[in-house]
């Protein structure tokens, strides 16, 4: 069964959720597993490649898009999208990160429900200002 791990972020700036994203993703690569980035939209998509891939010189253990089902070789879902992705029980962990501000934070509080009452296990880090920068 998928480990789903919420990341609540102190900060209201979509800026320190990217941030604070691209820190788990390089900590999850240097862990050895690979990671598919779910987004929003083209636009998000588009500037998370730029974004994630610099961070790590190894674009093929990263995916990132918007649309569909990703490869099947990937270990582990991060969602930057505000629903939750329908194949998101195919990963071994899926991550999410929210920052407070408030439309973000109430999507966010949906989806840890919804993972809830399917029985996923959870687990939720209440990240301080001073963790939230890389």
């Amino acid at each position: 069964m998928t480990n789903i791990q919420f990341y609540i972020l102190a900060s209201t700036d979509l800026k320190d959720r990217w941030a604070y994203a691209r820190r788990l993703v390089v900590q999850t690569l240097m862990r050895g597993k690979t990671v598919h980035i779910h987004t929003s939209c083209a636009a998000d998509t588009r500037h998370l490649m730029e974004y994630f891939l610099d961070a790590d010189n190894s674009g093929e253990r990263i995916t990132i898009d918007h649309k569909g089902e990703p490869d099947a070789d990937q270990q582990v879902l991060l969602n930057l999208s505000a629903e939750v992705p329908h194949f998101f029980s195919s990963f071994e962990t899926t991550l999410e990160v929210v920052h407070s501000e408030k439309n973000t934070r109430d999507i966010g509080r949906e989806r840890y429900r919804y993972y809830q009452q399917r029985g996923y296990p959870l687990r939720h880090y209440d990240i301080q200002p001073e963790l939230e920068l890389t």
